[in-house]
């Protein structure tokens, strides 16, 4: 009996302590077995699958909808304005409430309205860019597709980097910022 797993919480009205048996808190080992290491079988990693394909139809369903809405706006465009919906419909942390806060407090204004505008100027900037340099000798490092999205929340994103051109021999270091 002392071994069984036992909760206590207070009443509601009087504050009076009550304790209960219940389950066994995740984690504990059974007979050298994990409890729930039923899911270490790999039907955990196709629940992360199906989250995945979940959020990528979400996106889908977004750019249609604001395909149909807009039909005059090019596919960069529609993205950008995915992108805030996205961010802005979205379950967020307590962390990004905290830092939306501070912002408000300090006068640094709405960060997804920020964010939307970073972005455009961006997607401007990289139009602009012309090289001087021939193209044989310049090692191109960029990500295949370009353009990734996921959610706040997905928890890691696998992305592709890809290198082309240039001396293939030499080292090349990239700076990167999320």
């Amino acid at each position: 009996y002392k071994y069984m797993h036992k909760k206590y919480r207070t009443d509601k009205h009087r504050g009076i302590m009550i304790e209960t048996e219940g389950e066994h808190p995740k984690g504990i080992e059974m007979d050298g077995k994990m409890m729930n290491s039923h899911f270490l079988d790999g039907s955990l990693v196709n629940m992360e699958g199906k989250e995945v394909d979940e959020s990528r139809r979400e996106m889908i369903r977004i750019l249609k909808d604001l395909k149909q809405k807009h039909p005059e706006k090019d596919l960069d465009q529609l993205v950008e304005m995915a992108n805030y919906y996205a961010l802005s419909h979205q379950q967020k942390s307590r962390a990004f409430y905290r830092i939306q806060a501070t912002r408000m407090m300090t006068g640094a204004g709405n960060i997804l309205k920020k964010h939307a505008a970073e972005q455009a100027k961006k997607s401007v900037s990289l139009h602009e860019v012309q090289s001087d340099q021939p193209e044989e000798f310049v090692s191109k490092i960029f990500f295949d597709p370009c353009s990734y999205q996921c959610l706040e929340n997905c928890g890691a994103v696998i992305l592709t980097v890809v290198r082309k051109g240039g001396d293939i021999s030499k080292t090349v270091y990239v700076d990167y910022k999320t």
